[in-house]
């Protein structure tokens, strides 16, 4: 094996153990349409295992107010789908570091942007 090849393999044996960053916790944030007709504010309580995350959301201004979310956490990447009956209706897409979150979110009644901010730890 050569040194390059070599270099590469550790590298990517390295990226593949690593942990995933701690997203656990209490998060607040605040969401916008993409057409500008729509915003609130969401609270979301997230517990982890490895690189899954699960919970509860709050959200003002849908047609929900309490929900289950599902997701994955890669890297700095976080993604997550609120679910209602099992299905997600809502997914929010993004990156988290340092207690701070932002991103993308889509649902039936369209997109939007969306950030947040760890409140607290576990």
């Amino acid at each position: 094996m050569s040194l390059r090849a070599g270099c590469l393999l550790a590298t990517l044996v390295l990226a593949a153990c690593a942990r995933p960053p701690d997203v656990a916790g209490t998060w607040e944030g605040e969401w916008d349409s993409a057409d500008g007709t729509s915003r609130g504010t969401f609270r979301v309580h997230v517990t982890q295992r490895g690189n899954r995350i699960s919970g509860r959301i709050q959200v003002s201004g849908t047609w929900f107010s309490d929900a289950r979310v599902d997701g994955v956490v890669e890297g700095s990447r976080v993604r997550w789908g609120v679910l209602r009956g099992g299905v997600a209706v809502l997914t929010f897409e993004g990156t988290v570091e340092d207690g701070r979150s932002s991103g993308v979110y889509r649902g039936p009644a369209g997109s939007g942007k969306w950030a947040a901010r760890r409140l607290r730890p576990p």
